[in-house]
């Protein structure tokens, strides 16, 4: 028998296999380097989205971390509830109240207590007062457990005769709970403590110059509850 002809079908073998294993790591690091260029084309598209509004503008987008975009969402939803919380009139009051009981925990029940024991709408409506803020300063601190921040804001009242205009400081916690109509943010204030400064009255001239007309002006009157 000639056993160099099995020899010679033995490295045949061989170098089929060897072939057949380097034609599968050129294989595999091809397929490698196509899904992590892909990969980066993906997320450079989406960070730098393109937006058109409804009127055809184009508009460049930039991606955030997720702990970033979460921060912002803290800060307008606490934002929205100073200026529908503190900031009304007679004609506002009841929706403004509403809309804010749905960003707020159980301390929004102590909160409504306080108005109706001043029985606030009745007030808004004799005296003809109406309410406004100018949010000063907002801190979001999502390092904490829970999540705490504190808000400083003008608010002042207006009146036929002039305005009173009071510093008003509220230190809170947030937590997170499911997104709704109601609640986009899916968050809710809870252990909101507050301090007031002095009211200070401004006179006629001062009213008619800076009193808004729009409800992100509305300003409430130092002389309202919320104590």
């Amino acid at each position: 028998m000639d056993l160099t002809k099995f020899k010679g079908a033995d490295d045949t073998v061989r170098l089929t296999i060897r072939l057949s294993i380097g034609y599968c790591i050129l294989l595999t690091a091809a397929f490698v380097s196509c899904i992590i260029y892909l990969t980066v084309k993906i997320e450079k598209a989406y960070s730098h989205a393109l937006v058109i509004d409804k009127n055809g503008e184009v508009y460049e987008t930039s991606s955030l971390p997720a702990g970033s975009m979460r921060k912002y969402e803290y800060l307008n939803h606490v934002k929205t509830f100073v200026t529908h919380w503190y900031a009304f009139d007679e004609s506002t009051y009841e929706g403004n109240i509403s809309l804010a009981l749905n960003l707020i925990g159980n301390k929004g029940k102590e909160l409504l207590n306080e108005y109706n024991d001043v029985n606030m709408l009745n007030s808004l409506i004799q005296k003809n007062i109406r309410y406004g803020v100018t949010i000063k300063d907002v801190e979001i601190h999502t390092n904490t457990i829970p999540v705490s921040g504190k808000i400083l804001f003008t608010q002042t009242g207006y009146r036929a005769r002039g305005s009173v205009s009071r510093d008003i400081e509220a230190e809170f916690t947030l937590y997170d709970v499911s997104r709704s109509e109601d609640n986009a943010h899916g968050a809710k204030i809870e252990d909101w403590i507050v301090s007031y400064s002095e009211p200070v009255e401004n006179g006629d001239d001062l009213l008619h110059q800076t009193s808004p007309s729009t409800a992100d002006e509305n300003e409430p009157n130092p002389e309202s509850s919320n104590r």
